[in-house]
């Protein structure tokens, strides 16, 4: 019996209307919203009730065409290829730049002396977190800079020139 009227109490209360929401502005000047407006200052009704919708299965083309008999879908546009992204150039890391790095500095003074790097690897050892930053060379500096991070500290710094 108990979980009938459970049952029955849960089933009304899910079914009960919406009570009307009143937005007011106060002596002062605050917007406030409630169920029921103050007495003698001017209130408006706020809609509650969801503008948006989120059907799926054609629910939504049907209701489309109901509201405007007539009006067909423009068919998709014919497939383009998606063009791809284009690379980054290569920024590197300028020899001054690396002489000021040391190992203990923290990751975010990297990123602020170094910026971003030309490519980037993570890695987890035994819950501890390895940042690998590469910096590629340039014509103008033709160094591979290595700087890897343990804990978001620097542990390791390699410096290589690149033969062409």
């Amino acid at each position: 019996m108990k979980a009938w009227l459970g049952l029955c109490a849960v089933l009304l209360a899910g079914s009960a209307p919406g009570a009307q929401t009143y937005k007011w502005v106060d002596e002062h000047g605050v917007t406030n919203y409630g169920e029921k407006p103050p007495v003698g200052r001017p209130a408006t009704p706020v809609e509650t009730q969801p503008a948006g919708t989120l059907d799926s299965g054609g629910l939504q083309k049907k209701r489309r065409e109901a509201e405007a008999p007539g009006v067909r879908d423009v068919p998709p546009p014919s497939a383009v290829p998606a063009v791809a992204p284009a690379a980054a150039p290569v920024r590197g890391m300028p020899f001054q730049t690396f002489i000021h790095l040391r190992n203990g500095m923290t990751e975010g003074e990297l990123m602020l002396r170094a910026g971003r790097p030309d490519h980037e690897s993570v890695e987890n050892f035994r819950h501890d977190i390895v940042k690998s930053y590469y910096y590629y060379p340039t014509i103008a500096d033709p160094f591979i800079t290595v700087v890897t991070v343990r804990g978001g500290r620097i542990v390791n710094l390699e410096r290589n020139r690149k033969i062409y």
